[in-house]
């Protein structure tokens, strides 16, 4: 089991206003909470290269000293990692919606393969083909919880401030992206990836041995971090989602062929 290294905060955080949070974290660029927002963008980023990682955290003390608001990473690596965490976040919040709408329990219920495929049969953008989707969620799923937590409040903030911007002094539209969640707001990120967590380590149905999480190899939360789990908003299926998942054939995974000699 890894857990990852996180101080805990100060003092135990709960979040009952979810605009006010928003609004108040958003409205400047202070990082308030820099000792546990840099670890954690180190994890999210680069959840199996301890070396990238290291190099990512010196670079954010480095960014967070300076006080400048200005990207930590090359912007092409930045639109990289955040497109792929994009990817991730869709497969793995579709899995939990398909978990708490009880969906397809007769059919050795939610699975990553049934993720992927609505993934791949509603999203018309490129790289979401069911090869490339399988690659991200292997790259990334360990960090799944926390891409897709900061990811579900970067959507959350943007529909919030899409005609009121959060502040003169605060961020830009084109600024709200994931990376900016959990810099700004890390206490946030983990109340919701606590419950992103848990949902990943269920096994989904009696037919099914493992989780979508792997128990052994996630970057789990330290159980003394200080922050309340905030609850997750279901997403129902519609109903050409019910029957692409009713066509999908069993054990089909969508993973590229390998060239035979």
């Amino acid at each position: 089991m890894r857990v990852m290294e996180i101080p805990p905060f100060p003092r135990t955080i709960e979040i009952p206003d979810l605009e006010n949070l928003l609004r108040i974290r958003l409205g400047n660029t202070t990082v308030m909470w820099p000792h546990q927002a840099i670890p954690l963008l180190g994890y999210m980023c680069h959840p199996n290269d301890e070396t990238a990682r290291d190099a990512l955290v010196r670079t954010l003390w480095s960014w967070a000293d300076a006080s400048e608001n200005v990207p930590p990473l090359a912007p092409d690596e930045l639109r990289r990692i955040q497109t792929n965490w994009l990817r991730v976040a869709d497969i793995f919040h579709v899995h939990c919606d398909l978990i708490g709408g009880r969906h397809q329990e007769r059919r050795g219920g939610p699975s990553i393969g049934k993720a992927i495929t609505l993934v791949e049969a509603t999203t018309r953008s490129w790289g979401t083909g069911a090869a490339n989707l399988w690659k991200l969620w292997g790259t990334y799923k360990d960090v799944a919880h926390l891409v897709t937590a900061a990811t579900l409040i970067c959507a959350e903030a943007r529909n919030i401030f899409r005609d009121r911007p959060p502040g003169s002094s605060g961020l830009r539209a084109t600024q709200i992206i994931p990376f900016q969640m959990a810099w700004l707001m890390p206490d946030f990120v983990l109340a919701v990836a606590m419950e992103f967590e848990r949902h990943g380590l269920r096994i989904a149905s009696p037919e099914r041995k493992e989780s979508a999480l792997d128990p052994e190899t996630l970057w789990r939360m330290p159980a003394d971090i200080n922050v309340v789990p905030f609850p997750l908003p279901i997403r129902k299926l519609r109903r050409q989602d019910k029957i692409i998942l009713h066509n999908r054939r069993a054990g089909k995974r969508g993973r590229a062929k390998l060239k035979t000699r």
